[in-house]
Order: structure tokens, then C-alpha cells, then sequence
């Protein structure tokens, strides 16, 4: 999961959070929930000699060496003499040793695949044209590839109620995905399948962070401790604006909708829907703390899953120091009233497949 966010200067800070993997036990659910589809993906592909796979923005790669796993195994069991490149794909600040030593899991297998890390954006063209049998990601591009300019009244856009930041960030968005789609499309081969597995909002409106009301909204507490730190002093108003985490949920119609335009690039390029799914991930921290009653490790345990993919939107912006005070208001926050807190997660699958254009 990359994390983009714009800086005091208006540019953009891009950066991963060390140890990934082991803070985020939602993503890996949410992986493990797309497993069955990976499958059918593989399932779909053709017999050749060569294959090659690719996961777009795989962090550290931990919480998807189950998945590559099966996939490999699937891969062997129906073509058991082709060979398999798998590369795993993030930004150069990204932690690629770590990133190389969980696609290194791979290699004790016969025939014994090659694995490869490609460290740049995914919002640049990462493997030659036609070359792709299956790709995957996994929730890592709800991450916009530009600042669509900062927030005057939240941290979270989808929190903030201000329609005309809500129009900014939509169209960003949906530029962003028309762009990555059509990037990938022309990666894949024909009969080549891309499976997405996106963090989204569903049709009730409810996204990361956001469970409709049942507890309390995260992205709500951020922005509030954000700005009682501001009005302490500790945080002057220019910074306190422009601390923006900069990713937006889309809806599944916006997820299918370059696939539906004939006019897409991606379209064009042969790209189609095959299927599309919501998937509703519970809290693995809620759930624990629901069963052993450690408030303790829940909200730090919580704690260290919300700052994994936040807090550099906060550092960039106004410095370490004042992003672990950030963190150490929001364990307390957690810690004083456990039962109104839970990070779900609303997940968006698609399968798509290359056909000829």
C-alpha cells in the first residue's frame, strides 16, 4: 500500500511505513477474501510455455505470500513445465528488500520460478507491452497520483462534507483509474486477467474508516485531534490545511466505468468486465478485543493499523514528533472507550480480462 500526501508545498510526499505487513492484519483479510477469484483467474488462462505475474503496489509483500502461494501452486498443478516470472511491484521508497525476500518464499519449488522487483509508480508503464499474464492488486490504488489541492475544514475528504472538494477529488480519482487502466490493459496479453481488489464505499455509503455509524468515524477522530492540536498552537492553520491523506474510495459503478465506455482507452485497448463483487471485511482488531477484552492491544494494536497508511500525511506535513503525538491522542481516544471503535473494511473486487481490440 503506497501512501502519497501532499506537502507543505503543495507538491507531493510520498512514502511507504516500515513493517508494513505487520501492522496491517485488515489488508491481509481483505487479500485472503480475493484468494477464491485469483484462482479463477488462473483458472481462465490459457496453456503456454511462460507466464508472467505481476501484484501492483505490493508494499512489503507479506500479506500476499499466502495468496502467491496458491497461485503458483495452481499455476504448476495445470502447467507443470511452463515457467513463471513473478514480480512484485512498488515505489523505490518503498521497502524492496523486504519486498524481495517475501517473493523470495517462492523459489523452493520446482520448476523453481523467477521472482523480480520493479521499483517504480504504478502510475507509469512497469512491464513491456503484451507481456502480462495475470496481474493483481490489492488495496493500493485508491492512492491518487496528484494532490487535487488541500482541504480547508478536514483531513479526509469523504469526511468533510464539502461538495466542491468532493468534485476536486472525484475527478482525480476517476482520471487516475481511467489512466491505470489503461496502462494495464496494454501490459496485458490477450486472454491476460487483471484482478483488483480495491478499498471502496458501497451503496450505503459506508468505506474504511466509515461503518455507517456503528462506531465512531476514524477519519473524523483524526481530523479532530489535527485540529485540536491546531487550536492548542502546536500546529500552525497553513499546516493544519495542508495535512491531506490524499486516496479516495470509489463506488463499485465508478470502478466499472471505464469498462462500460466504449470510448475508454482502457476499453479500447481490449480491456473487459468479467465480474465485479462488494466485499465487507470486519475489524480482526474489533473482533479480538470483542473476545479477550485487552483494551490495552486493541487500541494499540488499532492504533498502529490507522497510522500505517495516515501518518505520513501528518509527517510531511509538520514533522515526526508531531505525528506521534498524533498517534499517542488517537491510542488514548481508543483506549478511553473501546466499544465505539472498529476499523472495517469496504473492498471492491474486478475481474478483467484482454480480449482482441
Amino acid at each position: 500500500m503506497r501512501m502519497v500526501a501532499a506537502a507543505a508545498d503543495g507538491s507531493l510526499a510520498i512514502a511507504m511505513t516500515t513493517g508494513y505487513s505487520a501492522q496491517t492484519e485488515g489488508a491481509l483479510l481483505c487479500i485472503n477474501a480475493a484468494s477464491d477469484w485469483a484462482l479463477t483467474c488462473v483458472d481462465k488462462l490459457a496453456a503456454q510455455s511462460s507466464y508472467t505475474l505481476i501484484d501492483y503496489g505490493a508494499a512489503d509483500g507479506g500479506t500476499a505470500v499466502g495468496l502467491w502461494n496458491q497461485v503458483l501452486d495452481r499455476m504448476h498443478a495445470r502447467f507443470p513445465e511452463a515457467h513463471l516470472t513473478l514480480v512484485g511491484n512498488d515505489l523505490p521508497s518503498n521497502d524492496n528488500v523486504a519486498l524481495a525476500e517475501n517473493l523470495a518464499l517462492q523459489l523452493p519449488r520446482e520448476p523453481q520460478p523467477t521472482v523480480l522487483v520493479s521499483c517504480r509508480s504504478f502510475y507509469e508503464r512497469l512491464m513491456a507491452p503484451g507481456s502480462v499474464s495475470f496481474g493483481f492488486s490489492a488495496t493500493a490504488m485508491h492512492w491518487l497520483s496528484a494532490s487535487p489541492g488541500p482541504l480547508n475544514t478536514h483531513t479526509h475528504v469523504q469526511a468533510s462534507g464539502d461538495a466542491e472538494a468532493l468534485q476536486r477529488f472525484t475527478a482525480q480519482a476517476m482520471a487516475d483509474w481511467n489512466f491505470q487502466l489503461d496502462l494495464r490493459s496494454r501490459e496485458l496479453q490477450v486472454g491476460g486477467l487483471l484482478l483488483t481488489v480495491n478499498l471502496s464505499r458501497d451503496e450505503e455509503g459506508r468505506y474504511l474508516g466509515h461503518n455507517g455509524g456503528r462506531t465512531r468515524n476514524v477519519h473524523d477522530q483524526l481530523h479532530q485531534i489535527w485540529r485540536e492540536m491546531t487550536d492548542e498552537g502546536k500546529v500552525s492553520e497553513e499546516l493544519y490545511r495542508s495535512a491531506t491523506v490524499n486516496n479516495f474510495y470509489k463506488s463499485p459503478e465508478e470502478f466499472m466505468a471505464p469498462l462500460k465506455d466504449t470510448e475508454s482507452p482502457a476499453y479500447r485497448n481490449g480491456l473487459r468486465l468479467v465480474d465485479q463483487r462488494t466485499v465487507y471485511v470486519e475489524c480482526p482488531y474489533r473482533r479480538r478485543w470483542n473476545e479477550d477484552r485487552d483494551t490495552a492491544a486493541f487500541a494499540a494494536g488499532l492504533m498502529a493499523t490507522i497510522r500505517s497508511w495516515s501518518r505520513h500525511s501528518f509527517a510531511s506535513v509538520a514533522g515526526d514528533a508531531i505525528a506521534d503525538e498524533v498517534y499517542r491522542r488517537l491510542e488514548q481516544r481508543i483506549a478511553a472507550a473501546p466499544e465505539e471503535w472498529s476499523l472495517d473494511y469496504v473492498e471492491h473486487h474486478q475481474i478483467m480480462e484482454k480480449v482482441e481490440a
